[in-house]
């Protein structure tokens, strides 16, 4: 079972708070008794902060946790120390994507809408570093390299013997906008019915018309932990944006099961990317 410092993180917070609420307290109160600031237990519940042994020992004692679950949260605690491969680029990328790139990496299961790019774990160097240098213009060019091997380095969830479940939905657009150029794109395409083995991919096309997922791309996530609920993440050309509420998650997620109906299936769906990549020759 893959697993994250980012998402261990928000899984200690989201149990501590549980218990909490549970137990009726309030943040400020909780803060007070174990002697930590209010702010600080706030950011640890969300988990975007770490907490120390003592401080945990201290809410397990509070809280009156059982032995067995103060050893489950204190080794989620210890998995929240580590570094892991993304930690490297956090020079690089704001906190909402880093903490995606956690996600991401212990998500079990990866569902993928895309109107304009190909998802980027299944992008060429190619494909990847012509939408670094011409996706955005607050991309810098010397940040195009690290970019680029962050992106690729995504694959690694596709691997090995607990890969990601991912299930993409590509509008036709995705396949015909010739980024690169015809040579780049015909190669992307050639890639992306390559990995359809390993893959669920399906094509919206024009002649769906309209379906539930029209619009911005997006992506939801869910976690082999039953502590953790699904999230969605969205991107757009200025802005990162990772959504928790359940009410949002469940949209999204029915949102691309409806659209999924309306799409080709997935052998249908390879013919037509082939159908595309012959048309680039």
């Amino acid at each position: 079972m893959a697993s994250s410092a980012i998402a261990a993180a928000w899984e200690l917070g989201l149990r501590l708070r549980e218990h909490r609420d549970q137990l009726g307290l309030s943040v400020g109160g909780t803060a007070k008794a174990v002697r930590m600031q209010q702010p600080n237990l706030s950011a640890v519940e969300t988990g975007r902060k770490k907490i120390t042994e003592a401080n945990l020992l201290k809410l397990g004692k509070l809280f009156e946790l059982a032995d067995e679950e103060i050893g489950e949260l204190s080794a989620l605690r210890a998995r929240a120390e580590q570094r892991d491969w993304y930690h490297r680029y956090s020079w690089l990328f704001n906190e909402d994507f880093l903490r995606y790139l956690g996600f991401e990496f212990a998500a079990d299961t990866l569902r993928v809408y895309e109107s304009c790019f190909v998802p980027g774990p299944l992008q060429t160097v190619a494909y990847a570093t012509e939408t670094m240098t011409t996706g955005s213009p607050y991309n810098r060019l010397t940040e195009v390299e690290p970019r680029v091997e962050a992106r690729l380095a995504r694959r690694v969830r596709l691997e090995g013997d607990d890969p990601i479940g991912l299930s993409i939905l590509l509008s036709e657009a995705v396949l015909r906008q010739q980024i690169g150029g015809p040579e780049v794109m015909r190669d992307q395409l050639d890639h992306l019915a390559s990995m359809a083995d390993q893959v669920e991919i399906r094509v919206l096309p024009f002649s769906a018309g309209g379906y539930s997922a029209l619009g911005g791309s997006f992506y939801v996530l869910t976690f082999p932990s039953p502590h953790l609920p699904g999230l969605v993440y969205q991107e757009t050309l200025t802005s990162t944006t990772l959504l928790e509420r359940r009410q949002q998650v469940r949209e999204y997620t029915v949102a691309f099961a409806e659209s999924a109906n309306q799409a080709l299936s997935p052998a249908d769906s390879l013919a037509f990317i082939r159908g595309i990549a012959k048309e680039m020759k």
